[in-house]
Formats: C-alpha cells, structure tokens, sequence
C-alpha cells in the first residue's frame, strides 16, 4: 500500500500498526526519542502497536537529537 513517510511516497505492505512500519524502516521502535504523528494527529507509544496505518496515511517521524 503506498502511505507518506516524511513527505516521502513509500510502498508499504498492509496491516501494518505504528510499532510494524518502523521495525520495516529499520527504525528501532524501543528507542528512546522518537514521536509519531499519523495523518497530523500525535500516537502516543503505549498506543503504536495497535494504531493501524491506513493506505494514503501519512506518518512523520520526529526524533530529538542532542547538539549544542
């Protein structure tokens, strides 16, 4: 199924939760720093692993960096 990524047009399998999509972008999901926002709305993480990403949806991933 094809979603959004980050402004970016991805083809994806379907079925996916929150948790799923990002083990498939080589994203650790367990990692710290990281916030999901699906079609706009934020996904808390106690709810990544059964908030299901739809066709057309579009994900952003946020990570926070330390820098100075």
């Amino acid at each position: 199924m094809k979603i959004q990524v980050n402004g970016e047009d991805r083809d994806v399998r379907e079925n996916l939760n929150i948790t799923e999509l990002l083990i498939e972008l080589d994203i650790d999901p367990e990692q710290s720093g990281i916030a999901i926002a699906l079609d706009r709305e934020v996904v808390p993480k106690s709810a990544w692993k059964t908030t299901e990403v739809l066709e057309d949806s579009h994900v952003e991933i946020i990570r926070a960096v330390q820098g100075g």
